[in-house]
């Protein structure tokens, strides 16, 4: 290579600047080329002092997630209100069963209650009893218990919520005032 430069010179000593803040320095280089000049501005880099800073600060990233469990039941509820002995209309309400954190393929089974019989529900209050029957749609004609008479739902993706649950007592029940109630298992098949 031939550029008019010699790169086996040797280079004079040079003193730093006093604005480095030094008494003495000296840098002798010798060498081949940039490479040398790259070592050299290295070298001066880390003795030029920074400027001051005018302050600091700290504070706090806070950093959270909540980490829910998997697919559940969160209770549900079906209240028909009032009834009146022996009324000849039909008393219907609208419930609900909740869910949370569910996809996919999901079976909600119920089962008779305490009558233990899914075709014939009660509600009892004392030794006193009440039917009704509990439905998987609001027409009424679907009765909600298990296996083929399940409800299904497919969720696509995980998710919360609810289904409504279809309730009916029968008019023309001739029963003695009070409160009456049953309890229904759920069972989610996921």
């Amino acid at each position: 290579m031939n550029d008019g430069i010699d790169y086996n010179q040797q280079l004079t000593e040079t003193a730093a600047p006093a604005s480095l803040g030094l008494d003495y320095a000296r840098i002798t280089m010798l060498g081949r080329g940039i490479g040398s000049i790259l070592l050299l501005a290295a070298t001066w880099s880390t003795v030029v002092d920074r400027p001051a800073s005018a302050g600091s600060d700290t504070d706090q990233l806070m950093v959270s997630v909540v980490v829910q469990g998997g697919c559940s039941l969160n209770g549900g509820a079906l209240e028909f209100g009032h009834y009146v002995p022996g009324q000849s209309e039909d008393l219907d309400a609208v419930g609900t069963i909740h869910f949370v954190n569910c996809s996919g393929s999901l079976e909600f089974a119920l089962d008779g209650g305490g009558s233990a019989n899914v075709a014939a529900r009660e509600m009892s209050y004392g030794s006193d009893r009440l039917s009704y029957q509990i439905y998987r749609n609001p027409s009424r004609t679907a009765v909600w218990g298990s296996g083929m008479d399940a409800r299904e739902v497919v969720l696509l993706t995980p998710q919360s919520g609810s289904l409504s649950v279809y309730g009916r007592v029968p008019g023309g029940q001739l029963v003695p005032e009070g409160v009456y109630s049953d309890v229904v298992n759920i069972t989610l098949t996921f």
